[in-house]
């Protein structure tokens, strides 16, 4: 019995000796699943005051890496007071894993919480965490959207001062188009680039389609430099200029002030704009922040490599949602900056975005004129067809991306530019017949088909003033033709007593008022917007144009016709004195109408100086006219008696066509004043 007690004493001590030796030989882990992914709840997301939603699992393994059960682990945050850990010490169960829950009680941008095995101290392991305050999920959406908020006006705001910078240079660029394909790739890049839209680009295009003075394969060539020309901004962004974001908008707002109306005070804007746009991915980048702590958020986009199609659907609908592809691009870049997002998965929707630019363009031809469904048309099927290819060929593409090197916000952005690129190369040489395609799919109306409306105005032109004045100018010329068309007839209908031509012009006075009515908010909708001072000049010179225009269309209709009315059904005849006398200051008000058009449409100063001149000489022609009027009154001719009044009021009525003519003139010259 005696040597009971010294056994066990004695296999006690050697338990007691080994335990050091015992938990020496155990090795601790963060634990993983059986598809050894990380279940360890590390790098999450916590709220200060309250347990992780993920509990802290270490797995405790011997030397051939079997679970160990009872080996009791310690739980330590590392910083006093920053954390505390529910339980601090834990055993292992049976598959190896002991477990705690970490509570945070400090809002620090990473805490970290160190397990390590209690009979060997050296065994640990370390876990970080993002800790926030209550409701952080709603702060960072607010902050995310209003960051976007923030990039999204920057571009606006920079594209704005581009434009005003540049102009009307950017009319001059594309009525510079020539059949040379290559050339318009360049004027599309050039434009795009300043305008910082290729919708806006559009909007052009379709204007000059229209307008006649350039063909449509011309135009799609344009819109191919387009799609690379957006990419610019996109190239810009991807440099990580957020650390001088604010020094960008501080510099920009303090020239702004001092410039106040010198001609250089768009730059600015230019500057403004571009910080803005960083400061607002900055934002944005901070406010997805937490993301990093998610691994369901991390898993969602490590897994869109391997879904292609719905990568590109998100691309599609977040394009159509914000209508611009450099918002979607820049988000993907924002991710990127955060290392939440990598290449393959960034890949497919940065075709979805490619392909979500053209649904703008689509929404706002439909219902439009055969020309800008045509070019809408045209470019979607362009951003289709290379998205396909690139989904096709999407991992040798990838490789070709990464070969160039950079991070993944500059491969993302060498991406964008690289597929825009090789899109346009490869549908380059195919404009022509892709023009005549488009041509058979969407056939022009016949003209009994067409109803008469304005031809050129656009609302969506109204963001780019220079433009807009374009197109004011444009439906102007077609106004003008169409008074000059029905001063020409007047005449002949006092000639040839025809009161159906009479009819006619009476009814095409209401064209022109149309056209009055349409024209005439549209500027005043461009005088709303920011212009520069040359702009402004050019708004209030075109009221004044459209105002004499519909002057001169109203005489005709309701003064001339009406007397040419009662000429008819009075069965009323000039003295041939007469008559001619009437034809000699008609084709004095038709030359000086003549004189003012072509300074509208060429912008010829000189033109315009000779049409206002002729206020005075016609003036004076119409009184001479007077005299001899009554000299034949004097004389006693018959029907010189009969049409004395209608005779005198067609000479004052042709006088007046004169003088609102003379003041186009007038009003032209204004502007060089």
């Amino acid at each position: 019995m005696s040597r009971i007690p010294k056994i066990l004493l004695l296999g006690l001590a050697a338990s007691l000796f080994s335990m050091p030796l015992w938990g020496a030989n155990h090795r601790i882990s963060k634990a993983v699943d059986a598809l050894g992914r990380d279940v360890s709840g590390d790098r999450q997301a916590v709220t200060i005051g309250k347990p992780a939603g993920h509990p802290l699992v270490v797995q405790i393994t011997d030397a051939r890496g079997r679970p160990v059960a009872g080996a009791r682990v310690v739980f330590v945050p590392v910083g006093e007071g920053t954390a505390q850990l529910e339980p601090d010490t834990a055993a292992s169960d049976l598959k190896g894993n002991a477990i705690s829950r970490i509570i945070p009680h400090k809002q620090l941008e990473t805490i970290y919480v160190q397990a390590h095995l209690a009979a060997n101290p050296k065994k640990a392991v370390t876990f970080s965490f993002n800790s926030y305050q209550n409701h952080w999920w709603l702060i960072s959406l607010l902050g995310a959207v209003g960051g976007l908020v923030l990039f999204m006006f920057g571009i606006r705001f920079c594209s704005r001062g581009l434009q005003k910078a540049a102009g009307t240079k950017l009319k001059q660029m594309l009525w510079s188009l020539t059949d040379n394909r290559f050339k318009g790739l360049g004027v599309g890049i050039l434009v795009t680039a300043i305008v910082q839209s290729s919708t806006a680009t559009t909007v052009m295009l379709v204007s000059l389609t229209n307008a006649g003075l350039v063909s449509l394969s011309q135009v799609l060539g344009v819109i191919l430099g387009a799609d690379i020309g957006t990419t610019i901004t996109v190239q810009l962004i991807a440099f990580k200029l957020s650390d001088y974001c604010l020094a960008l908008v501080v510099a920009g707002f303090l020239a702004m002030m001092i410039a106040g109306k010198r001609p250089w005070r768009y730059y600015p804007q230019i500057v403004f704009g571009f910080g803005l746009i960083f400061f607002g991915m900055k934002l944005t980048a901070d406010s997805l922040l937490p993301l990093k702590s998610m691994p369901w958020f991390l898993a969602l986009f490590a897994g869109m490599g391997s879904l292609p199609l719905l990568g590109v659907l998100i691309g599609v609908m977040f394009t159509l949602l914000v209508r611009s592809s450099a918002v979607t691009i820049g988000i993907m870049l924002t991710l990127a900056f955060q290392d939440l997002i990598a290449l393959p998965a960034a890949m497919p929707i940065i075709i979805g975005a490619n392909i979500g630019t053209c649904g703008a363009a689509l929404m706002a031809a439909w219902g439009g004129n055969q020309e800008s469904i045509k070019v809408a048309w045209g470019h979607t099927i362009f951003k289709v067809l290379a998205g396909i290819a690139a989904l096709i060929f999407i991992a040798p593409f990838i490789a070709l991306v990464q070969r160039f090197g950079g991070d993944a916000a500059r491969q993302i952005a060498n991406a964008h530019t690289i597929f825009n690129v090789l899109a346009s190369l490869l549908f380059l040489p195919w404009l022509k017949p892709f023009g005549k395609f488009l041509n058979q799919m969407i056939p022009m109306v016949s003209p009994e088909q067409k109803t008469f409306a304005p031809k050129y105005l656009d609302d969506r032109a109204l963001e780019t003033p220079s433009l807009a004045i374009g197109q004011v100018s444009q439906e102007l010329l077609r106004m003008a033709d169409l008074v000059r068309d029905m001063l020409v007839r007047s005449c002949e209908v006092l000639e040839k007593n025809d009161i159906c031509l009479r009819n006619q012009l009476v009814a095409d006075d209401d064209k022109v008022d149309l056209l009055e009515e349409a024209i005439t908010p549209f500027v005043v909708k461009i005088t709303q917007e920011d212009l520069s001072g040359d702009q402004s000049s050019r708004g209030v010179e075109l009221l004044y144009i459209v105002n004499d225009i519909e002057n001169i269309g109203d005489v005709i209709s309701k003064n001339i016709m009406g007397h040419a009315a009662k000429k008819i059904e009075q069965h009323l005849a000039f003295s041939e004195g007469g008559l001619d006398e009437i034809r000699s200051l008609y084709r004095e008000t038709l030359a000086t109408l003549d004189l003012a058009i072509g300074a509208l449409a060429s912008g010829d100063l000189e033109l315009a100086r000779n049409a206002h001149n002729r206020k005075d000489q016609v003036l004076a022609l119409k009184k001479e006219l007077y005299k001899k009027h009554l000299g034949r009154l004097q004389a006693g001719f018959k029907e010189s008696r009969e049409t004395s009044t209608m005779h005198l009021d067609l000479l004052s009525d042709f006088e007046r066509i004169n003088f609102h003519a003379s003041q186009i003139g007038a009003a032209l010259l204004g502007r060089a004043k």
